[in-house]
């Protein structure tokens, strides 16, 4: 194995793949990483642009190309002393369309498909009719409309015949009613000709509609799989199908060609996608740790909550480092705005909501939308337990669904992590906290019924009950927990709150506003002495906004009375007739993500439509005044109209560049403080693709946008100042990565009092010595003290960041 120094995230799609990414191995050479991050390369659904819906784990992505272009993508790195590093998606598959064989193979045969437990199905729906079948929730109007309509068709294939909904989705019939049919009508155009009928008329399609109702499947509009959904989905995304990798066959299955690709040396390390899916994290860790080939670099995608560490018993390297990334935008955001930033946005958008009770209610939000399905059935498996024992047979299923509800609107954290051996100390006295917490928050729900699912959660119940149903009910507790948080406080809550957004991020917790220099160093101690290797990340694919967008928004709380009149002056040259054209949170939003966008090349040609897609996601996300499900185009129209008259407007794009000059200047210092930081603190730095240069994307899709990377090789060979200095600090910092890798990988960590403005620490192992002092004044324009003489890496006393290293 090639160790990790400094990684470059690539984004793999049918335009960019092995050979693209082989192509530019120099470049990523020159510009000083060990390793190329690759996002997923096994096959995905047709067009994928992420990958992270896996339809097969025996083979490559063949939009990427073949596993001779991913051999010479891997040679062409290790003849340059680097490696590549997978992201790797356990969890879930792609399902629908037409290319996943072991859904389908699930959709024909049902129950008793060989498959039909390697995903996470209920097959003893509620629901009356259901006994045996899988919900299939991808029409895009109700199965009444769209079979009149003739959006549903049969046709044969190669073993027997299908219905194809829209053209996109196969929906394989039953092998035996397909036997029948053609011994019913002779032939397979008869069977087609018989089950077809005409487009409008609803009558027609009886014959096709009866055939479909004997099928393993039920076929739906896509909202009702919030009510009904009968499998595990990954979050609300009814087209990634969770699967059981706790199970030994699907295990070895989905693992078989990765690990092949390790074996052969090709592959350094994974990181594993979304481990809190995962019905036993910790165990699946053990074993992947255990049938690997050989040692590799192992980092997992977890979200820890403010007071939460990193689970120490797991045989991992570290995580993704999405709280690195939120601890390094705090220790920039000035403590001292916080007051005013805060009056401001009140005196802007009205009455806010505290964040803690924003997520508490988006939580019960989601729950009972989304996810109100997957709460029903985890009710159904407690009562199930309840029912099992006359002491607690009273306790009703509705009581239960309420109890659970509230317990975990209350947790804290993403999920515990229960095993076969129990609750740490640490889980119980979270679900402990959270039970505590909803007893008082709904004193209306009978003690007895939170008295009792904390018992099961807590494995107290007692002996009479049975230990694989409370396994069973625990296991899905913890797996739903993640989804609830995510969906509740990532995915909604995040873009409610706008007080200052550069905080909102994955990982991030807003309302934590900064983060002292002492608490910083902390952190760092503690990541080298527990997981020294962990990735440090400031953007990746799931970024609300690029590290540099959230930067210069952080400049903000410098200067929260120049931002009150500018954004007070902005509203009044954009109002319509005097009043807010779209509500002012959303205002206020578009002022801030204006002001961080803003291209600091000065090239903004496609600005309006990225901020428009912006603006419409966030709307989505925030589920207040539009929603994913029920959009309000109206209200959408009228937020990007605003925006295009907004960038149209003349007066108002010249006070909007002479007030927040000053801001954007202040940023930019702050993005390379960040980017210093986060290159030379403990840990592997990641670089998102592109990220090396202004990082100022918006939330995806913005942010996996087509990147031209020839002129940045222009511009890493030819660097100018002022427009390429983070480019210029990337390059300068990751080469002196790879000239003293046993000092970052190895030495010690030491912090360097320089007084209360100066962030400073130095790094040494044997003869070498690394000095980093970073100016935290306000506006990060002050000098910086001398304290030794060891030659300049990057930077000078004049600030913002200055790095030196040498020899003592």
């Amino acid at each position: 194995m090639i160790a990790p120094r400094a990684t470059y995230r690539l984004q793999l799609n049918k335009d960019f793949t092995f050979a693209d990414a082989r192509a530019l191995v120099p470049y990523l050479d020159d510009l000083g990483v060990s390793h190329a991050y690759l996002s997923p390369v096994l096959k995905a659904r047709p067009g994928s642009t992420h990958g992270y819906d896996t339809v097969d784990h025996g083979q490559l992505n063949p939009e990427l190309g073949s596993l001779e272009d991913f051999r010479r993508l891997a040679r062409a790195l290790q003849t340059r002393g680097m490696g590549i590093i997978l992201d790797f998606v356990p969890n879930h598959m792609g399902v629908g369309g037409a290319d996943n064989a072991l859904w389908l193979d699930v959709l024909k045969h049902g129950p008793a498909s060989h498959y039909a437990d390697w995903f996470d199905i209920n097959w003893h729906s509620a629901r009356p009719g259901m006994e045996g079948k899988l919900l299939v929730p991808f029409l895009g109007a109700t199965y009444a409309e769209s079979l009149a309509a003739g959006y549903l068709r049969l046709k044969p294939d190669g073993e027997g015949f299908a219905v194809w909904a829209h053209d996109g989705d196969k929906l394989p019939i039953r092998p035996e009613d397909a036997s029948a049919l053609l011994q019913r009508h002779g032939s397979a155009g008869a069977v087609i000709t018989t089950h077809t009928g005409q487009a409008g008329h609803a009558e027609s399609w009886s014959a096709l509609d009866s055939l479909i109702a004997t099928q393993h499947w039920r076929l739906v509009h896509f909202s009702t799989g919030a009510d009904e959904i009968n499998y595990r989905r990954f979050f609300v995304n009814s087209d990634l199908a969770g699967i059981r990798v706790e199970r030994p066959d699907v295990f070895a299955h989905v693992h078989a060609l990765i690990f092949s690709l390790i074996e052969k040396g090709l592959v350094d390390g994974l990181r594993i996608d979304h481990i809190d899916g995962l019905l036993d994290p910790k165990g699946y860790l053990e074993t992947l740790r255990a049938r690997c080939p050989r040692p590799i670099y192992l980092v997992v995608e977890k979200i820890l909550a403010p007071h939460e560490a990193l689970r120490a018993d797991w045989p991992i390297d570290g995580t993704t480092g999405y709280e690195v990334g939120a601890q390094l935008i705090r220790v920039l955001t000035r403590g001292a705005g916080e007051p005013a930033v805060s009056q401001n946005y009140a005196a802007f958008v009205g009455e806010v909501t505290p964040l803690h009770e924003e997520v508490y209610r988006c939580k019960l939000r989601v729950m009972d939308n989304e996810l109100a399905a997957e709460l029903a059935a985890l009710a159904r498996y407690f009562a199930a337990i309840a029912w099992s024992e006359t002491a607690t047979a009273d306790l009703s299923e509705a009581g239960l669904r309420r109890a659970l509800r509230e317990i975990i609107a209350q947790l804290q954290v993403y999920r515990s992590y229960a095993d076969h051996t129990g609750m740490t100390a640490r889980d119980l006295r979270e679900i402990g906290y959270a039970v505590a917490r909803a007893r008082r928050q709904q004193k209306q729900i009978q003690p007895m019924l939170f008295d009792f699912v904390g018992a099961v959660l807590c494995g107290t119940l007692g002996a009479a009950y049975d230990p694989k149903a409370i396994a069973r009910a625990v296991g899905k507790f913890q797996q739903y927990c993640g989804p609830v948080m995510a969906k509740g406080f990532e995915d909604t809550a995040l873009y409610r709150y706008n007080r200052l957004v550069a905080l909102n991020d994955v990982g991030a917790h807003p309302d934590r506003f900064t983060l002292s220099v002492a608490a910083f160093h902390d952190s760092n101690r503690r990541r080298q002495a527990s997981h020294p290797i962990s990735m440090l990340t400031t953007s990746t694919h799931d970024s609300k906004r690029g590290e540099d967008i959230r930067a210069i928004i952080a400049a903000i709380a410098d200067a929260p009375d120049l931002w009150a009149k500018a954004v007070a002056e902005w509203r009044a040259m954009l109002a319509v007739d005097g009043c807010d054209a779209i509500h002012p949170n959303d205002v206020y939003l578009f002022f801030q993500l204006l002001l961080g966008g803003w291209p600091v090349s000065g090239e903004a040609d496609d600005l309006r439509a990225r901020l428009q897609g912006a603006m419409v996601k966030s709307l989505r996300e925030a589920r207040l005044r539009s929603d994913w499900g029920v959009n309000d185009t109206a209200y959408e129209a009228a937020v990007t109209g605003f925006v295009e008259r907004a960038m149209a407007d003349e007066r108002f794009l010249a006070s909007f560049h002479a007030i927040s000059a000053p801001l954007r200047q202040i940023g930019q210092r702050k993005a390379l403080i960040q980017a210093a930081l986060k290159l030379t603190i403990p840990g592997v730095p990641d670089i998102y693709r592109g990220a090396e240069d202004w990082e100022q994307s918006f939330v995806d899709p913005d942010n996996r946008r087509p990147l031209d990377f020839a002129p940045l090789a222009l511009r890493l060979a030819q660097p100018v100042s002022g427009r390429d200095d983070k480019l210029i600090l990337t390059q300068s910092l990751l080469q002196l990565r790879r000239r003293l890798p046993a000092l970052f990988s190895e030495g010690s960590y030491e912090a360097v009092d320089c007084g209360p403005d100066v962030l400073a620490f130095r790094c040494r192992f044997g003869a070498d010595e690394v000095m980093v002092l970073a100016d935290l004044s306000a506006g990060h324009n002050a000098d910086l003290p001398a304290v030794t003489d060891l030659p300049t890496i990057y930077g000078s006393a004049a600030g913002p960041v200055w790095v030196m290293a040498g020899k003592r």
